[in-house]
């Protein structure tokens, strides 16, 4: 999963810079990546379900902030794969407009 983080921030910052050789190359890695990392977030989801539902209190905040903790990689990619998006959004716009 590291691999994948660090190569999405990679094309990011390339993409940011203006640095881009081959802005479908970027879109296409941009892509595959958000979409086997949301596959990492669904599986983070399915655990942190988990240790919410296994968590022996009866107040949900409580079950939450523990599921939270003990979790954190779900709370990571929830707001990464955003951004990611986003940042793929307007590689697509820009390949449009040109």
């Amino acid at each position: 999963m590291q691999d994948r983080l660090d190569e999405v921030n990679e094309i990011i910052e390339s993409y940011e810079g203006g640095e881009y050789k081959d802005i479908f190359k970027m879109q296409r890695k941009l892509a595959c990546n958000i979409h086997f990392l949301t596959d990492e977030r669904v599986k983070y989801n399915v655990e942190w379900n988990t240790e919410y539902h296994n968590h022996n209190s009866t107040v949900n905040a409580v079950k939450t902030r523990y599921a939270d903790k003990v979790v954190p990689e779900l709370y990571m990619l929830r707001h990464f794969l955003s951004s990611a998006s986003t940042v793929l959004m307007a590689i697509s716009q820009e390949i449009k407009r040109n």
